[in-house]
């Protein structure tokens, strides 16, 4: 069976997602260090902190297998802050680390856009041989821009060209910041990815309308099978779960993980 998990983004309320989480089954979760879903920088967090974390989750029998950081290369001393959270990853115990790629803004001019991109792929580089030596595997988040659209990661994954640097596929995302199909040159980008962020998507790009995990257009009826198919074989993760309070939350995850796992199963 694949490794299905929930991101904590599912719910602000660390405590009820996580009791939400197990509640509904799910073994193994994704923690991701934001500020309004966990508010301690991973950066800062010492030993004893995250010996507290992970009783928190052992407490429901969730298991951790990857964490959320954030990054800006494109800040003053943005690689150093990136290196010091691989760091704290490496301490929390997970192998694989999403953040964000570059941002380039839509009326960039090609020289703009050309001088990001190169920046961004030195510093990625550079974070990569320190993931590498951590044992860890950055996943970019798919966020328009660089890796807006299946072309767009493919054509970053060739500058980039480091096994430690892959990217997080949110098949929604696609859809939500560059209208673009999540199944287009899938079996080329499926060698890439290294973790997935599954929300559902309805209208045009930019319509900020999340439905329930195969209630929406995304075509994960289509698109599940198929990853598994061309050999993705890391975690499935959740990453939205419709609701206001932690007991509607809790309801929409237990029906997204017994879709997952039959169509998964």
């Amino acid at each position: 069976m694949p490794m299905i998990a929930a991101y904590n983004f599912c719910n602000r309320n660390f405590d009820g997602f996580i009791a939400g989480a197990a509640a509904a089954g799910f073994k193994h979760v994704a923690i991701g260090f934001y500020t309004g879903y966990y508010n301690q920088p991973i950066e800062t967090m010492s030993d004893d902190d995250m010996r507290a974390l992970r009783a928190r989750l052992d407490f429901h029998d969730l298991t951790p297998v990857a964490a959320f950081i954030r990054s800006d290369l494109q800040a003053e001393g943005g690689l150093d802050m990136l290196l010091r959270r691989l760091d704290g990853v490496k301490r929390f115990g997970v192998s694989i680390a999403d953040t964000g790629a570059g941002h380039i803004p839509e009326d960039a001019s090609d020289d703009e856009r050309e001088r990001i991109t190169a920046s961004f792929v030195e510093q990625i580089r550079a974070a990569g041989d320190h993931a590498a030596d951590l044992g860890i595997t950055i996943a970019l988040e798919t966020h328009g821009g660089m890796t807006g659209s299946s072309p767009a990661c493919l054509s970053l994954m060739e500058r980039v060209d480091h096994p430690n640097v892959r990217i997080a596929y949110d098949p929604a995302n696609f859809r939500f910041y560059a209208g673009a199909d999540p199944m287009e040159r899938l079996d080329e980008l499926v060698p890439f990815i290294a973790h997935t962020h599954y929300k559902d998507h309805t209208g045009p790009k930019g319509n900020a309308e999340f439905p329930l995990i195969g209630e929406g257009e995304v075509g994960y009826d289509r698109l599940l099978p198929r990853l598994i198919e061309l050999g993705y074989d890391g975690p499935h993760t959740l990453e939205r779960a419709p609701g206001r309070t932690d007991d509607e939350i809790e309801d929409s995850m237990v029906l997204a993980y017994e879709y997952l796992t039959r169509m998964l199963g």
